[in-house]
């Protein structure tokens, strides 16, 4: 949102200090409406790029300096065409680097999607089997559920599901999690109805993806981070599809 915000502003000045039209009258240039304008030089909209063409093509306006404000506002009258045309794919060269970037974290994304193994059933407080508990130091050997051994017993439902109507199981996928000792194949106990905090671990979606990853706030700013140092930040921008699902209460191992 913030980039589309920037290059309204830019298109703004360069339609007033260097094109010196009205809002009307630059419409009319262009061949669209009047609030088709606003709505590009206010971020509402993005400003097309057959629109950057022309304004570079016609006016010398550099389409690289629209796209980032790095540069010169304008292209030298004595530069080539073909010097234009390099800068103009300059910038087209810039945006497919970003979707490039885009398609690596969603391959990623896939490639460690936890799946959801089933939805917990029943409400807190409805009994499941009940399971006795030792107490501890007993001597070794094989247990025996004798009256001097057993503690209590305990419900796995009541002990694990704090809101069970919105908990889920999700099987993890990948080692991206391994030194918070959550490994591929573990099935993690999901809570959607808690409030998320920074340093907790949750299950988010991003382009449409599932992920587990430590939720951070870095100067204000939403990070999901792996615990593993062989997988980089992802850094959460107003251009993603971002949403936290839920936050891990319990992983469940298999020996």
């Amino acid at each position: 949102m913030q980039t589309k915000i920037q290059l309204g502003i830019r298109h703004r000045q360069i339609r007033e200090s260097v094109l010196k039209m009205s809002v009307a009258d630059y419409a009319k240039h262009m061949q669209v409406k009047v609030p088709t304008v606003y709505s590009w030089e206010s971020g509402r909209t993005t400003v097309p790029q057959e629109v950057l063409a022309s304004l570079e093509k016609r006016h010398g306006v550099s389409s690289g300096w629209l796209l980032t404000g790095t540069g010169s506002p304008t292209i030298s009258t004595v530069q080539s065409d073909q010097d234009a045309q390099n800068t103009h794919k300059t910038a087209l060269e810039r945006l497919e680097e970003q979707v490039l970037s885009i398609r690596a974290v969603i391959a990623e994304l896939k490639a460690h999607s936890p799946l959801v193994v089933a939805p917990a059933r029943g409400s807190k407080g409805s009994h499941g089997p009940r399971i006795p508990m030792l107490s501890l130091g007993v001597s070794a050997g094989l247990p025996t559920a004798s009256d001097d051994t057993i503690e209590r017993e305990i419900d796995l439902a009541d002990m694990l599901l704090e809101h069970p109507e919105s908990t889920y199981f999700i099987r993890v996928v990948g080692d991206s999690m391994t030194d918070a000792g959550i490994s591929d194949g573990d099935t993690l106990i999901v809570d959607c109805a808690i409030q998320p905090r920074s340093g907790q671990i949750v299950i988010a979606k991003v382009y449409g993806e599932l992920t587990v990853k430590r939720y951070l706030k870095a100067e204000g700013r939403p990070v999901l981070r792996a615990e593993n140092r062989r997988y980089k930040d992802i850094a959460i921008t107003a251009e993603m599809d971002f949403t936290i699902v839920g936050v891990v209460r319990s992983c469940i191992k298999k020996f």
